[in-house]
């Protein structure tokens, strides 16, 4: 705990009495109450760590400024604490509700690229044999484009016809050399 020093000081009666009506109305001792003050007079003097610091005055009716000392005594702390506490926690909330308005129109933009790219996803892929080609031809599943597994069975037959003229260029070449022979 810090060293601890005395201060003593004589006050006009009248400011007596409201320093006396606020430790009572705050429940603190009468050092903690003079602490706050003295520091709050610094803090004030001094500006808020550096920060550019700019006064923000409201007249209020006699009702709410009564409600305003008892809110202030129950939590126990200066009112201008309770005041910046109130002010910023307001303006979050508002904050809050200006990000949620944009993350709902981020959102609701969304669907409709992704409806975009999902037009754009490339086709399923081609059935690889025949015998895939025969299952989607019967049902089992559809053909996307008649004309891309008509290319594909043209392609295949053009193989097959391929592996046939070889074979009968083989048997061909085998017949002259037994000619030959």
């Amino acid at each position: 705990m810090a060293e601890m020093k005395n201060l003593c000081g004589k006050i006009p009666v009248e400011l007596h009495l409201k320093v006396r009506q606020e430790i009572e109305a705050r429940e603190i001792s009468t050092q903690q109450f003079i602490q706050q003050v003295i520091e709050e007079h610094f803090t004030e003097k001094g500006g808020q760590a550096g920060m550019a610091v700019r006064t923000l005055a409201v007249q209020v009716s006699e009702e709410l400024f009564g409600r305003f000392k008892a809110a202030v005594a129950k939590k126990g702390c200066r009112q201008k604490d309770f005041l910046i506490a109130i002010i910023e926690k307001a303006i979050e909330e508002i904050e809050d509700e200006i990000q949620e308005g944009k993350e709902i129109e981020t959102a609701e933009s969304e669907p409709e690229e992704m409806d975009g790219e999902a037009e754009r996803e490339e086709p399923e892929a081609e059935p690889e044999s025949m015998e895939e080609l025969e299952a989607k031809e019967s049902g089992e599943e559809e053909i996307e484009s008649e004309a891309s597994g008509t290319g594909e069975m043209e392609a295949e037959a053009e193989e097959m016809e391929a592996e046939d003229t070889e074979e009968t260029d083989t048997e061909a070449d085998e017949a002259e050399m037994e000619d030959i022979a």
